[in-house]
């Protein structure tokens, strides 16, 4: 069932005119926005609170103005998610939640993104979804993306800060761009990227899916998993993922 939330399908009744009504307007629309993005995003109140900037009260009445729309609802460990999306899924009380907190298994996540060969200053498609989907994780897990790109140029080669600055651009319009971090790094590509995972930690590697190239793609894909010093998961354009 999908859920088609507009502008008239939200009340928020007598605070529609004040200060505050305005905030949470612009908070529901910003959390339409993000949850529409990346649809398996969860969030609790609080971390929206932190998320987006915005007090306990705000971010409690944007939460459940979505859920009377229909587009989210609660679920059982205290998070909000998509209503299309969690079929079969119980509801849990909105308030009163009492949830246990587990220890989160990804602190810091790496994914391999590439900018578009025509624009030159936006991540391509597959690039997109995959830093999409590690996005998703980190939110939900509070971790940080570091968003790296692989040359071939030498670390001294003048064309690498160009790159840097086309990689940072093409993430300023990235849902929650708070938690990434952009690098680029240089070498063959899977001793580069083994190699920022070791010196960042990280605790995942997000990619792309390789296009379309026969043996060779998956020759390359193969030997990513073999040099990874950590778990990958691989990201289809359709947002899809596996981890190897």
């Amino acid at each position: 069932m999908a859920v088609n939330l507009t502008e008239s399908t939200i009340r928020i009744g007598p605070v529609f005119a004040s200060r505050e009504g305005m905030r949470v307007i612009d908070l529901i629309r910003r959390l339409r926005d993000e949850f529409t993005a990346m649809p398996g995003l969860r969030l609790t109140t609080a971390q929206v609170e932190r998320l987006c900037t915005a007090d306990a009260s705000t971010s409690a009445s944007a939460l459940h103005t979505l859920v009377s729309a229909g587009f989210l609802r609660p679920m059982p460990d205290g998070s909000y998610g998509r209503t299309d999306l969690a079929t079969g899924v119980p509801s849990a009380p909105l308030v009163g939640v009492r949830r246990r907190i587990m220890p989160s298994p990804w602190r810091r996540i790496l994914c391999l993104v590439d900018l578009d060969d025509d624009s030159g200053n936006t991540l391509s498609s597959a690039a997109r979804s995959a830093l999409r989907y590690a996005t998703t994780l980190a939110v939900t897990n509070r971790a940080r993306i570091t968003a790296l790109q692989v040359m071939s140029q030498s670390p001294s080669d003048p064309a690498l800060t160009p790159t840097t600055d086309a990689l940072r651009k093409s993430v300023v319009g990235e849902p929650f761009r708070g938690l990434i971090d952009v690098q680029v790094a240089t070498g063959a590509p899977n001793e580069a990227l083994a190699r920022v995972a070791k010196d960042i930690e990280a605790d995942l590697i997000v990619i792309a899916r390789p296009g379309s190239g026969g043996g060779e793609s998956l020759s390359r894909l193969a030997e990513t998993l073999r040099q990874a010093p950590c778990p990958v998961l691989i990201v289809h354009p359709s947002g899809r993922a596996a981890v190897a």
